[in-house]
């Protein structure tokens, strides 16, 4: 996902990249893989793998986004700090902030379900000039977002889109993308990422 606008909002997230660090691991070790074969499933360096099981530095959207679609998880999966229980509510304002803009904006991943309905729920404010950045997903990765505020551009494979304010619109987000904001006003909107089983994972 991304070019240099990717980093965790706050360098001080420890206690998220302490989750992620276990939760990594522990889902790597369950499946009885090695670091080298996660790197080559993820096509991210077993150098990089070692910093985000060890807890250092924050891991972008782009790193977490490879290792959970190569573990067959949500990214939920990799940040959750705790079991989720029977009911979850989120309240509200909370969440894990995993971007943040250049010119203000951030996206903030609230919730997700397990395999085998796998699902991510995002918030997402684009400031002005604001533009988030993705490489194509996994195979069959679809998105769904609905705009509240502004007009969201996006950019599918090269082909551009506006979606204005109260607009849905759903795209394969196997391929490059991006959310553009291009208007004058912050655009607000939710989307929703779907990721397909994995029956090949164990």
């Amino acid at each position: 996902m991304e070019q240099n606008n990717d980093p965790l909002a706050d360098p001080g997230q420890t206690a998220v990249s302490r989750a992620i660090a276990a939760n990594v691991r522990a889902a790597r070790t369950a499946r009885g893989w090695s670091l080298e074969a996660l790197a080559t499933r993820s096509g991210l360096s077993k150098g990089a793998l070692v910093g985000v099981e060890q807890g250092r530095g924050n891991p972008g959207v782009l790193t977490l986004a490879r290792i959970a679609d190569a573990l067959g998880l949500p990214l939920t999966g990799l940040v959750d700090r705790a079991p989720a229980p029977i009911v979850e509510v989120v309240p509200a304002g909370a969440g894990t902030r995993l971007w943040r803009g250049e010119h203000g904006g951030h996206g903030d991943l609230l919730i997700g379900s397990d395999p085998p309905v796998s699902a991510e729920l995002w918030r997402w404010t684009l400031a002005p000039g604001d533009t988030h950045v993705s490489a194509a997903h996994g195979a069959g990765v679809r998105e769904l977002v609905t705009v509240l505020d502004g007009t969201l551009t996006l950019e599918v494979a090269g082909e551009r889109v506006d979606v204005a304010t109260g607009a849905c619109a759903r795209f394969a987000a196997d391929r490059a993308h991006a959310y553009r904001n291009e208007g004058t006003s912050a655009a607000r909107f939710v989307g929703v990422v779907l990721l397909p089983g994995r029956p090949d994972l164990g």
